[in-house]
């Protein structure tokens, strides 16, 4: 298992989040390099971005977000509900590395914010992410359309 510290981004990391481009159909994660102060937000209660870093390097090598940043267009905040949301540098996907890291977002999470529950929302096309949800005990609660771009919406309790 990779050890890993989930903290703030530094803004060269920022630029570097920002500026990652994935293959296609995943290029809707893409970032954008202009709107890259986007992944040092973090609100007054905590939620935004945060990077994953190496513990023993410091290498970022993902990023997860909580709050607002997490939520795709049709879903709103619910009372008790962390949205959790994040990615894997492209040059490491598919190598496990997520099945790893997931546990740890969720713990950050559980101790910073206290949530009763757990959601995200995920392309459907996603394969990859939906089987890491539903291995860490998601459910698919439902399916919605985000301009002709349908999403499931999975939850678990925290």
């Amino acid at each position: 298992m990779t050890d890993v510290v989930i903290r703030p981004l530094r803004r060269d990391e920022a630029d570097a989040v920002a500026a990652w481009a994935y293959e296609a159909p995943y290029d809707i994660y893409d970032g954008d390099p202009a709107n890259a102060a986007d992944f040092l937000a973090v609100d007054d209660d905590g939620y935004g971005y945060f990077g994953i870093a190496r513990r023993d390097t410091d290498e970022v090598i993902g990023f997860c977000c909580f709050g607002v940043e997490a939520r795709v267009r049709g879903q709103d905040a619910q009372p008790g509900t962390v949205d959790v949301g994040g990615g894997v540098r492209p040059d490491l996907l598919s190598r496990g590395l997520a099945t790893q890291v997931f546990p740890s977002i969720l713990e950050f999470a559980r101790l910073r914010f206290r949530p009763e529950r757990f959601r995200t929302a995920i392309a459907a096309f996603n394969d990859r992410s939906t089987r890491l949800c539903l291995s860490a005990g998601f459910d698919v609660v439902r399916r919605f359309d985000v301009d002709g771009r349908e999403f499931q919406e999975l939850v678990r309790d925290a």
